[in-house]
């Protein structure tokens, strides 16, 4: 006898042609009911017999749509029928509470829809906007839940008669997909000419085809803002460094395929499999010595390269081998991502605008990763993996705001034992990003139903973060914390693995002490949410405050001066007048980079750090140093380092040596220091966090290292170890201490 079930299905299961998915299983079990999206994912009907739904069931777990995701399957019985039901309908959705469910990331568009595009004989071909029920915009384009076209901005595009049947026809592969158009319905592009103003709608992608053959640098608008875009040319790649002010920070390329790439760079399998995965990631892989290494990327070793992901990349790409497609915006700001933003910005950055008119909802810049310790480690979590929901192992009952910090911006939510984050939004010092921050938190109040009941920002007093946090629990009469931002590194990666307790490694450049001084190189015992500094890199003047963080040679300066080493007169006077000591390692990078005459000056974040590990060579031994174990916390004294660097450079020693040499000694001073904690404490798990761990020698050196001493190594995988992740341990830290 026939029965009627009631299965709700969450995760990640709208805009990911789930619906179209189930009405094609249920055909094929010749099942009748319905499919609705609901607040909490997917409602399903079904009329039959108990056995056939659990084969059902059985299906849709293992032919699901490969950017589903499926947390949790609620089945309930609605009662026996007296008669058979007839048909299957997807009915109109539906929100009667809280939203719970997510809306998938962007997705690259698909092989199919991109062999359609190049079909002379297909209604679609050249088209730069096709996708399908699996691929296309979606979090960049998403305005409201649950998700349908009239909740996106593809709203504004009425379905011709074309669209509308292949939209309605259950076999098509664009059965109701929202984001389905052609050439005559749906967004389209216009070239704008940079000395004439004109404006050319006639083939606009080909004549940008022409523009860039002619070596002109283009702002094209894509999926979550602005690119620009010219051949890695050498004296082409200077001129937009000249016009962007940026002597040295690296560009991204795109390429063709995985082939092109292996021209120039390496590429093992996980890399590969991250470069052609949905998500299309920039990818950092070790270069072998293209023509354009020097302009493209200076000084390194590596090269951020990512595949096309939407069709007018496709149609790029088809022309061009490779390309320069860099983040499309004023410097420190975030990338531009409405027409209006990019004529008043960009103008000073390229020749020409190849605009389009459909609007971004949610700009995302391209995500950035490197593959370390065979593992996928962030450098910026953006478009293709967020929203992305994490779950935590504890869950307070609060709904929780955590603001992160400044210099990487990033927020993030988190309810019923569910951390959900926002995408990467840049320094926060800047306005613009101050203004999208604080946008982006009320767009996820209204797109996931968030209503903060606490919040938790960083300690430091002076963050635009803390400050937006603190107001925002004002306004709402909620609780209020602060957490130091080391500590919220190491909590964030102790939520990823589920961990309660560890020795927690936390090096980056900047962050404020409990002490009100700059931490960077601090261990910590953790336990549940109350912890011990228990000792952390001895402290050193920064001359010139935060110029030290630009200017390697000041900190090269103060540790000579520390040292004993004859330095400046005018560095002497600065560090006899410092107001802020540091315990930083990545200021101890940047003046082992000075020190060897790698680099003097950051022109970027992180420049010095990431030459230093472009030059190193070889597996040297450590350089001495210190654990000063005398009181609580020990002190970590480099000082005989710094000597011994400094001596067997001006002795002559190769700097590729050297910068090896130094890398290693930092590893074994994490291996010693949690050695020595390990047999305190008889904790045997360590957690390494924090952005100096983005450094993939490191990484893996400090990994083997405790590895082969028995102890389990844990670190950021699915949040960057740089402040992004400072959220995420914000949020966990609040859990586990109620």
């Amino acid at each position: 006898m026939q029965e009627s079930y009631e299965v709700i299905i969450q995760g990640t299961v709208q805009g990911v042609g789930f619906r179209p998915f189930l009405v094609r299983l249920a055909k094929t079990f010749n099942l009748s009911g319905s499919v609705e999206n609901r607040e909490n994912g997917v409602r399903l009907v079904l009329h039959c017999q108990e056995d056939i739904l659990k084969s059902f069931l059985v299906q849709l777990e293992n032919k699901k749509p490969a950017s589903a995701r499926v947390d949790a399957i609620r089945v309930s019985r609605n009662g026996v029928l007296d008669e058979e039901s007839t048909g299957f309908l997807i009915m109109k959705s539906k929100k009667e509470g809280v939203n719970t469910t997510l809306i998938p990331p962007d997705i690259a568009t698909c092989e199919e829809c991109i062999r359609e595009m190049f079909l002379q004989d297909n209604d679609r071909y050249l088209y730069p906007f096709i996708s399908c029920a699996e691929c296309g915009p979606r979090f960049s384009i998403t305005e409201s839940l649950p998700y349908d076209r009239d909740k996106t901005t593809m709203k504004h595009f009425g379905q011709c008669v074309l669209c509308l049947k292949e939209y309605s026809d259950i076999d098509n592969r664009r059965f109701h997909a929202q984001t389905n158009c052609c050439e005559d319905c749906g967004p389209g592009y216009e070239l704008l000419e940079g000395k004439t103003g004109k404006r050319i709608r006639e083939d606009p992608v080909g004549r940008t085809v022409e523009m860039i053959r002619k070596g002109y640098i283009i702002a094209l608008k894509g999926i979550g803002g602005f690119s620009l875009v010219c051949v890695p040319e050498n004296d082409i790649c200077s001129r937009l460094r000249s016009l962007k002010a940026r002597p040295q920070k690296p560009f991204a390329l795109m390429a063709r395929d995985v082939e092109t790439i292996r021209g120039f760079a390496s590429v093992n399998e996980m890399e590969k499999e991250a470069l052609v995965s949905p998500s299309r990631p920039i990818v950092l892989l070790s270069m072998r010595d293209p023509p354009w290494r020097d302009t493209v990327a200076p000084g390194l070793d590596r090269v951020g390269v990512m595949l096309p992901y939407m069709g007018t990349h496709h149609l790029l790409m088809k022309e061009f081998p490779v390309l320069v497609v860099t983040s499309g915006n004023v410097p420190g700001e975030m990338l531009c991502a409405t027409n209006a933003e990019a004529k008043n910005k960009l103008w000073n950055f390229c020749d020409h605008l190849l605009l389009h008119d459909r609007e971004i909802a949610n700009r995302c810049d391209d995500s950035l990763i490197r593959i370390a310790a065979d593992k996928i480690v962030f450098l910026r979590k953006s478009r293709g993996y967020v929203p992305e929901r994490i779950r935590l192992p504890k869950s307070s009952g609060e709904t929780i705001l955590s603001t992160g910090a400044d210099m990487k911006g990033s927020f993030g939510f988190s309810r019923s034992g569910a951390f959900l984050g926002s995408q990467y939004m840049g320094d926060l010092a800047y306005k613009m990003n101050q203004e999208n921050f604080q946008d982006m938190i009320s767009r996820y109040e209204q797109l996931f139903d968030m209503r903060a009941t606490v919040v938790v920002s960083d300690s430091h007093p002076g963050y635009f973060s803390s400050s937006l946090g603190c107001d925002y629990a004002e306004r709402r009469g909620i609780p209020y914390y602060l957490l130091q931002h080391h500590l919220a590194h190491i909590y964030s990666a102790m939520a990823e693995h589920g961990l309660s307790e560890c020795i927690g490694v936390a090096f980056d450049g900047t962050g404020h002490g409990d002490d009100s001084q700059v931490w960077g190189g601090e261990f910590f015992e953790v336990r549940s949410n109350s912890y011990v500094r228990f000792a952390h890199l001895r402290y050193v003047p920064m001359p010139g405050g935060e110029l030290s963080a630009r200017r390697p040679s000041l900190m090269a300066d103060s540790y000579l001066r520390d040292s004993g080493l004859s330095i400046k007169d005018e560095t002497t006077l600065m560090c006899e007048h410092a107001p802020v000591y540091t315990s930083s390692v990545g200021r101890l990078f940047d003046a082992a980079a000075a020190i060897l005459g790698i680099c003097e000056e950051n022109t970027y974040e992180g420049e010095a750090a990431m030459k230093l590990e472009a030059v190193s060579q070889g597996s040297e031994k450590a350089l001495p140093w210190h654990l000063d174990m005398r009181e609580d916390p020990w002190k970590i004294d480099v000082r005989e380092m710094i000597r011994e660097l400094h001596k067997r450079k001006s002795g002559g020693r190769a700097v590729s040596h050297l910068a090896s040499s130094f890398q290693e000694t930092v590893a074994e001073i994490v291996l010693q220091t949690c050695l020595y904690q390990v047999q305190r404490s008889n904790l045997k798990v360590v957690c390494l966090s924090g952005g100096v761990f983005q450094n993939k020698l490191l990484l893996e050196r400090c990994s083997e290292l405790l590895t082969r001493r028995g102890i389990s190594v844990h670190f950021n995988e699915r949040v960057s170890p740089n402040d992004e992740g400072i959220a995420l341990g914000q949020a966990y830290w609040y859990e586990l201490r109620m």
